[in-house]
């Protein structure tokens, strides 16, 4: 016996009398309330293609269609007990659906879940990315240099806030993986909206973890943006490379007068996720921020073979498996490079901050020097 799960309520009373729902390999149903009995209802249900669902929940098509011109001939019933969890369903003997059980023509829904839709059609993890830019104003349109500034500062987010997540949970991204990255695939009128997928193939729920760590973790900050402290506290919880992109973020919205929704879904769920931020609020959290200068900081460790330090310039460069770091000596600090023999092995202890280079969002790595060890 096949398995589903409710997705979408079309038509709730008392209790949903039309949804669409999914099995576990991700196949959509439609159901519908086809007779009442005496243990309670029992649904019929219709297997449907990720268009034909998109042409239901989008007034295209009524309900009687999907059920007088089925895909496939096939039809389920099925008696849940608990609508919120996976029931059962059973094919049923007939290939055409019964007169008495067909819906009253016209019966049409709009589901303006536009989000939960495409994540539906595409079957990957999707989010729409809006900035209300005063260009955009009237017309679908944002500053070419404005743009190209934002998609790295937004991809630099979920880079980040994807690395913290998954060290958090024990799995830690290896070095050169990059499951978070993403595709522009569109755009939307009103507020200029970038549509954004995963670029690396998802699961067959369509689901990328890495993006949707990502995703949970920045709608959740810009959930908070409204109460500073609680946002200062949010960034203090994961410092580093993820505060320090947070803050790049919100320094775009204040500096281009910009408001940010983060609207993001994968097709398995029941609704999509949507957090917004207002210019006021990230000026509010950038000023809290300016006087904890520990917070975009990473504590890093590098061992290697040193290539050069130089004392009359206080930079230094050191091989570490192939790849080269460089430096300076971290503000404040005493620390005199003449004890280096170049050369030799040495673990570096060092700090390392982002910073973002104005107009292209682009990422610069400063790794300060703060003591070192022979290795």
């Amino acid at each position: 016996m096949k398995a589903i799960q409710l997705l979408h309520v079309l038509l709730d009373y008392d209790y949903p009398q039309v949804f669409v729902a999914r099995d576990a390999i991700g196949v959509r149903y439609v159901c519908m309330v086809a007779e009442e009995v005496e243990h309670g209802p029992v649904f019929l249900c219709v297997p449907v293609s990720d268009y034909r669902c998109r042409e239901l929940l989008t007034g295209k098509i009524d309900l009687r269609h999907v059920y007088e011109n089925p895909e496939l001939s096939e039809f389920y019933q099925a008696s849940p007990d608990d609508l919120t969890e996976p029931f059962g369903i059973e094919l049923t003997r007939f290939n055409v659906a019964p007169q008495d059980w067909l819906p009253d023509p016209g019966l049409v829904f709009q589901y303006d879940d536009e989000v939960l839709i495409k994540a539906q059609e595409l079957n990957a993890t999707v989010a729409f990315a809006s900035l209300a830019v005063p260009e955009a104003s009237h017309e679908a349109r944002i500053r070419t240099r404005k743009l190209s500034e934002f998609l790295a500062i937004y991809q630099g987010v979920l880079r980040n806030l994807a690395r913290v997540a998954a060290k958090s949970n024990g799995k830690a991204i290896p070095k050169g993986d990059e499951p978070y990255e993403s595709d522009v695939f569109g755009f939307c009128p009103g507020s200029f909206t970038v549509q954004v997928r995963s670029a690396e193939s998802c699961d067959m729920l369509g689901e990328n973890k890495a993006l949707i760590s990502a995703f949970t973790k920045l709608n959740e900050f810009l959930a908070l943006a409204d109460k500073p402290d609680e946002a200062v506290r949010f960034l203090l919880g994961i410092k580093g490379h993820a505060a320090s992109s947070l803050i790049s973020l919100l320094n775009f919205i204040a500096e281009n007068d910009c408001p940010f929704a983060n609207t993001w879904s994968t097709p398995g769920m029941r609704s999509s996720s949507k957090s917004k931020i207002r210019v006021a609020s990230a000026q509010n959290v950038i000023q809290r921020c300016r006087h904890r200068e520990d917070l975009g900081v990473e504590d890093i460790a590098l061992t290697g073979i040193v290539d050069s330090a130089k004392v009359s310039t206080s930079t230094w460069r050191i091989d570490v498996d192939g790849v080269a770091y460089s430096g300076g000596i971290k503000d404040g600090s005493n620390l005199n490079l003449a004890g280096i023999t170049v050369g030799n092995r040495y673990t570096f202890h060092c700090q390392e901050k982002i910073e973002i280079v104005h107009g292209t969002g682009r990422e610069v790595k400063i790794i300060s020097l703060v003591r070192f060890e022979p290795a």
